[in-house]
């Protein structure tokens, strides 16, 4: 699908490639593999960068305790036809009520990477809380430790409050992306109204952060949708150096009776979304939900058949927008959607 067609020529057109989701998905699975490709080129903790080899990757698994046991992950995304994870560390206390008795940040940070050493494909991002005094210290030592990314879920305060810019521009420094939970979330609190979309306009002042909204902001996927043209358009208006850059995880969230409204929409609105739509499922690393990952990926490609979604599209949402998320890409190409959603022509 090009992604400059408007949502009126995009259902239009006959020349979209279209390949049956059921095909391409035996084509595109894993298998997940415990060693690097031969060739690849490899970063900190034996991981394989630049280009993530073929398959299909989860961008969303959580560790929330238990001890270390690598094989055990291994096999569950070998299971679920997987290539590969993003898994974000056990979460601190005042993030996560679920966790009664969190871990030292050294100890979450190291035993992330014990269950990450499965595979040279599974990228451990450090859940972080960027309203800890400390935070930007921890921001450097997981850096220094090996890890590919950050997360945070920030369910007492909203998203760019006070010192929190701070930290995120350290992320920015050092190069590396961001996972926010935006949307409702499940935590028995008074915590909506830090998590919609809209709050993340302030990360506009961390240049050069790459950084994703999962779950589509569920249920304000709309304004989900809307936070990410504004993005983009920033980036065009005021070149990408200058700005972040927004990836949308589609991780559940969104129940199935809004999934192709809000896929639908993503893809259909005229935005450049190409290499920025990521899909993750939620699950975790103790006890990875083989038949749930299986079941929204049959969901998704469902959804593309009847958008007739090209390959190369779809390869973008399962695995490529993860390597952009996770090792940059370049922007200059990237149009800015008009006030009525559709690509801005080029003049000149």
């Amino acid at each position: 699908m090009s992604v400059e067609m408007s949502r009126r020529g995009f259902l239009a057109s006959a020349a979209v490639t279209t390949v049956g989701g059921a095909a391409l998905a035996e084509a595109a699975d894993g298998p997940i593999s415990r060693d690097a490709p031969a060739g690849a080129k490899t970063g900190p903790l034996g991981k394989v960068v630049g280009e993530l080899p073929p398959g299909r990757y989860d961008s969303h698994v959580h560790v929330m305790g238990g001890e270390p046991d690598p094989d055990r992950l291994f096999n569950s995304l070998k299971a679920a036809k997987l290539a590969g994870a993003c898994i974000f560390s056990q979460p601190p206390r005042k993030t996560n009520r679920a966790i009664p008795d969190p871990l030292q940040p050294e100890k979450a940070m190291d035993d992330c990477i014990r269950w990450a050493s499965a595979s040279p494909t599974i990228y451990p991002f450090y859940y972080i809380d960027p309203a800890a005094a400390n935070a930007v210290d921890l921001v450097d030592m997981a850096v220094e430790k090996g890890f590919y990314g950050f997360k945070v879920i920030r369910n007492d305060g909203y998203p760019c409050d006070g010192k929190t810019l701070n930290v995120y521009r350290r992320i920015a420094q050092h190069g590396k992306p961001l996972t926010f939970h935006t949307g409702i979330l499940w935590d028995g609190g008074d915590s909506s109204s830090f998590f919609r979309p809209a709050n993340w306009e302030g990360l506009v002042h961390c240049p050069g952060l790459r950084f994703a909204l999962c779950h589509i902001s569920w249920p304000w996927c709309d304004e989900c949708i809307a936070v990410y043209g504004k993005f983009l358009n920033a980036i065009t208006r005021n070149g990408w150096r200058n700005v972040p850059e927004m990836f949308i995880d589609t991780t559940p969230g969104t129940p199935k009776i809004y999934r192709k409204d809000a896929l639908s929409k993503i893809y259909t609105v005229g935005y450049d979304v190409f290499d920025h739509i990521m899909f993750g499922t939620d699950c975790r690393v103790t006890n990875y939900n083989v038949k749930w990952s299986l079941d929204w990926r049959k969901t998704d490609d469902a959804i593309y058949d009847g958008l007739e979604l090209d390959a190369a599209t779809r390869d973008s949402a399962y695995r490529t927008a993860l390597q952009r998320y996770l090792f940059g890409g370049d922007n200059s190409n990237r149009r800015a959607p008009t006030a009525d959603g559709l690509p801005r022509p080029k003049i000149g």
